[in-house]
């Protein structure tokens, strides 16, 4: 029996931001921090800060979800990806910075939460009984442990993929595999803390068992997306030249394509279990978003992050042509952008002051800057390692492999 030798490209050059998307970045970033500073010297701390927890939260997810799917191939033996493995390592890079910025929130509870009232709590007997968790001590424990568990999974699994370019073998592999899994249980439990407190907690009075998986549905979404993108990129710009191809993009297209299909279903369902149950303390989160103008934006959220993204995705090639690709993960991108702001908007309103819909100008400008800082933390991470894991012992099947 004859064993196939596989002679592999020669090593490609470090990757770094080229000097326009550095200055797009950039930009982004002045146009963020002049929205929110604008909005706070306004006097609109309720716009402010929805702003700034849209921003924050949209770059947080991108983080975190760069390291779940590292561990998310890494239980399935995904070695088709692994020549774009430091797309999502690079994305973990965000994660301390983005943590402390994402805790920040709290400085604006005030104007974000009800229950960061006293008075109102004590007047309430929903939020009285919530209080034990439900209180900015809690939120600061639990935020902080989870953020530092995810920063310190990142530096362990991301450290010993880098350690393998040096050494080869495979005892980065197999390490990574049981940390990898045990990342995910770890991580199911605190992202669903952290989106309760961060969002859910937005609508204090709000019941649900689904919404810790919608917002794990629109983290998975919208990271993929954001690889698809880098990588789609990459392809065009022939930067991997050998590395990575149609093939590679095929697949993670099918699993952008899939991301998508499921968020539907998760969204249906939680609101079809709502709207047959028709109990007050579950409606009330979709009246407060069908009130006061804001229907036609909740009928626009499945239309950009389902409909069209699904339609554009449905022939084969539309999952293998970074051309096509590229506009589809961007159109993601900006969905997640949208549900978010439908989270946090209509929630900042109650009784006789409820929040009326408008043109998301503030709040769009802000992530736009969150997301230009994080490409910028992304970039300066890609850059300082070799772009390929040239000695893990799956790259020979990755760049043979055939979709």
């Amino acid at each position: 029996m004859s064993a196939h030798v596989y002679t592999l490209p020669a090593a490609p050059a470090r990757i770094g931001l080229p000097s326009s998307v550095k200055g797009l970045a950039g930009a982004a970033v002045v146009v963020g921090a002049g929205a929110l500073g604008w909005a706070f010297a306004s006097g609109e701390l309720a716009l402010a800060w929805s702003t700034y927890l849209i921003g924050v939260f949209f770059a947080l997810g991108l983080g975190v979800f760069g390291l779940a799917w590292i561990a998310i191939l890494n239980l399935a033996g995904g070695t088709w990806s692994v020549s774009m493995r430091r797309v999502p390592e690079a994305m973990t890079a965000w994660l301390l910075p983005g943590g402390a910025l994402a805790m920040a929130v709290l400085l604006g509870a005030g104007s974000l939460y009800q229950w960061a009232h006293i008075d109102v709590v004590q007047a309430d007997a929903v939020l009285t009984h919530k209080a034990p968790f439900l209180n900015l001590q809690m939120f600061t424990i639990f935020g902080v442990v989870s953020i530092l568990l995810w920063a310190a999974f990142a530096a362990l699994i991301v450290g010993a993929s880098r350690r393998q370019d040096e050494e080869g073998g495979m005892r980065a592999t197999r390490s990574n595999r049981a940390m990898s899994a045990l990342f995910l249980v770890v991580f199911a439990i605190t992202f669903s803390i952290v989106s309760f407190y961060f969002l859910l907690s937005l609508d204090a009075h709000w019941f649900s068992t689904m919404f810790a998986v919608l917002v794990f549905t629109d983290v998975s979404q919208t990271g993929t997306a954001f690889v698809t993108l880098v990588a789609a990129l990459l392809v065009s710009a022939g930067a991997l030249k050998g590395f990575l191809n149609e093939n590679h993009l095929h697949n993670i297209g099918k699993m952008l394509f899939a991301w998508t299909g499921f968020w539907a279903y998760i969204y249906f369902c939680q609101f079809m279990l709502i709207w047959y149950a028709n109990l007050p303390e579950e409606t009330t989160y979709f009246l407060r978003r069908t009130d006061n103008g804001w229907m036609p934006y909740m009928v626009a959220l499945p239309l950009l992050k389902f409909v069209v993204p699904f339609v554009l995705m449905l022939p084969r090639d539309a999952k293998r042509k970074a051309s096509r690709l590229i506009p589809v993960a961007v159109l993601v991108l900006f969905a997640q952008f949208w549900e978010l702001f439908l989270m946090v908007a209509p929630a900042l309103g109650h009784g006789a002051d409820a929040a009326h819909a408008h043109i998301p100008v503030v709040e769009l400008a802000g992530t736009v800057g969150f997301i230009g800082l994080f490409t910028l933390v992304f970039g300066w991470a890609l850059q300082r390692h070799n772009p390929v894991p040239l000695k893990d012992p799956g790259l020979a099947e990755c760049l043979h492999y055939h979709s």
